[in-house]
């Protein structure tokens, strides 16, 4: 793909998460909000899950957030380089010829979470009610209660949660979260894959709690989710077209979601201004403590 040079500005969209992060990769589209070219630079990280994305006792990353973030530029020397003061960080910035700002992150994580740690509970002998109301049908079979559901969910989603607020407090105001995807309508892929028979309406409906919950934890603090659910179902489960291997959405679903996440940042263009640099400025000549990355075992 040839660049004229009066279309050489490009948007760089950074995702890293478990293996929904796979379809993002090499994705370069000119989008229709500004005109500009959007780059994705996407990490697949093996096995990555919602539990395991950060530990809250201890403050550390997952390994490969932190290595991300620095083979990226986005930290070096255990600072976020858009906060950073330092001559270097200036002049790799004034090179780029763009302007400093906070970085566009999406993070793809939670399937592994419902497939291999809450769905083993339901299996192909119970069924659950959630605490929202859902077209999806109840089978006849013994009933989960809804707070085990629940307390199981908290918990995946919780670590990631906490993380997720300590990238916030570290100056990365620009953060998305990718929703998991409905499952496969495919009962003998789904029992193929997970090794036993579930409904593909508990498979679902698990799904739709478990993003209800991320989605509700991630609003309170000020993260955003995109999920584009009703453009990637058909009466209530996942679009025929849209299915691939059993568990991912092809590429042209990934190029949805970051449409998505574009509308909302040329939406929200405030959040592009650098006020968190100017914030640590104000907080540096008060004496305050100023912000700082958060710590990873890798560090």
């Amino acid at each position: 793909m040839e660049l004229e040079a009066n279309e050489a500005t490009v948007e760089p969209i950074y995702v890293i998460g478990d293996s929904h992060a796979l379809p993002y990769r090499n994705l370069m589209f000119r989008e229709s909000w500004t005109g500009s070219w959007a780059s994705v630079h996407a990490k697949y990280v093996s096995g990555l899950t919602a539990h395991d994305f950060f530990e809250p006792s201890s403050g550390d990353f997952h390994p490969a957030v932190i290595e991300f973030l620095e083979f990226e530029g986005l930290v070096r020397n255990g600072k976020a380089t858009h906060l950073s003061s330092d001559e270097v960080d200036f002049s790799i910035h004034r090179a780029s010829g763009k302007a400093v700002t906070p970085p566009l992150l999406l993070f793809t994580m939670g399937c592994i979470d419902v497939r291999g740690a809450i769905l083993p509970v339901l299996r192909d002998t119970h069924d659950f009610v959630p605490n929202f109301e859902t077209e999806l049908p109840l089978l006849d079979r013994p009933l989960i209660p809804w707070d085990v559901i629940d307390s199981m969910i908290r918990q995946r989603v919780d670590p990631m949660i906490a993380g997720l607020q300590q990238l916030m407090n570290a100056g990365f105001n620009r953060l998305y979260v990718q929703l998991v995807v409905p499952p496969t309508r495919d009962e003998a892929r789904a029992k193929q894959l997970q090794g036993y028979e579930t409904p593909v309406s508990i498979r679902t409906k698990l799904v739709m709690a478990f993003n209800r919950y991320l989605e509700n934890e991630c609003k309170r603090i000020g993260v955003k989710t995109i999920s584009l659910w009703p453009s990637l179902t058909e009466g209530g489960y996942l679009r025929p077209d849209l299915e691939v291997d059993g568990v991912h959405v092809p590429p042209k679903a990934a190029k949805w979601f970051v449409e998505a996440l574009i509308e909302d940042a040329v939406n929200c263009q405030w959040f592009a201004i650098n006020h968190v640099r100017y914030e640590m400025f104000y907080r540096m000549a008060c004496g305050l403590e100023p912000f700082g990355f958060p710590s990873s075992s890798t560090a």
